[in-house]
């Protein structure tokens, strides 16, 4: 996958291109979707599959206190766009001044660097100054600048919407099936494992204390987890969100057994 920070500087791809633009926090089964058809469509015509988002999330930068806790890192939402077969990831760098850019002004930019023929984006996925930009300006546009824009209605599960804000509230009411559900897969802590004071050795099960990188962490408890230790093993194990119960502070943390290998 090639992995690009500004339009303005896109080398020459494999006309034509297939495009998505959104934030994708989550990458679950909506974007997926999505995603699938960008890919699906670019093999059909013999192209390049593309995806352009915003790096960081826009609300971290305009109203920091409204922001999310994203669900995924920026390394696993790369990780799963590989593994999905995307060929260009354009992670583009949000800023106060970019966010004056007009959407119309924006959509030009687009099909000036990217060249593409084909836009999907969700019906309700929004750009530009105001968040003017959506479907509809991009259809009005589509003539003129020569690509077919195709907005997807929300997925639905069960008769409910699947979302990121709705996600989330799963993870942080510790709802573990209902969330990987709908993300389609298991929600993944990441994070490199820190030195602690040892003392679970006393307690007869070593545990390992994670320095976690993941924004959202799911509401506090103990959960049956798999490990990955590397070189594709996992290992399972059991794992402590929240206040450590064998220690007398009140620190939150990650603590994970393996219940084989170590």
């Amino acid at each position: 996958m090639i992995l690009l920070t500004d339009l303005a500087q896109v080398p020459d791809l494999s006309a034509p291109v297939i495009l998505t633009i959104g934030n994708f926090d989550g990458l679950h089964r909506g974007h997926k979707r999505v995603l699938r058809k960008v890919i699906t469509r670019a093999r059909e015509e013999g192209g390049t599959s593309c995806v352009v988002t915003f790096e960081p999330h826009p609300l971290k930068v305009l109203h920091p206190e409204q922001a999310p806790q994203l669900i995924q890192t920026r390394a696993e939402k790369r990780s799963i766009l590989v593994h999905l077969g995307l060929e260009v990831l354009v992670e583009v760098a949000f800023s106060r001044a970019f966010a004056q850019v007009e959407a119309e002004a924006f959509a030009r930019l687009l099909a000036a660097s990217l060249r593409p023929l084909e836009i999907y984006i969700g019906e309700d996925f929004h750009f530009g100054r105001g968040r003017k930009g959506g479907i509809e300006l991009l259809q009005s546009l589509q003539g003129e600048l020569g690509f077919l824009a195709t907005a997807f209605p929300k997925l639905k599960v069960a008769g409910e919407e699947v979302s990121s804000t709705r996600i989330r509230k799963l993870l942080l009411s510790g709802k573990m099936d209902e969330a990987n559900h709908l993300l389609g897969r298991p929600y993944v802590i990441e994070g490199m494992v820190e030195h602690g004071d040892g003392r679970g050795k006393t307690l007869g099960f070593p545990t390992a204390n994670l320095a976690i990188e993941n924004e959202l962490v799911p509401a506090h408890g103990v959960y049956a987890v798999a490990v990955d230790v590397g070189e594709a093993l996992l290992l399972p194990g059991v794992a402590n969100l929240g206040t450590r119960p064998t220690f007398d502070g009140s620190l939150v943390a990650v603590e994970v057994h393996c219940l084989s290998g170590g």
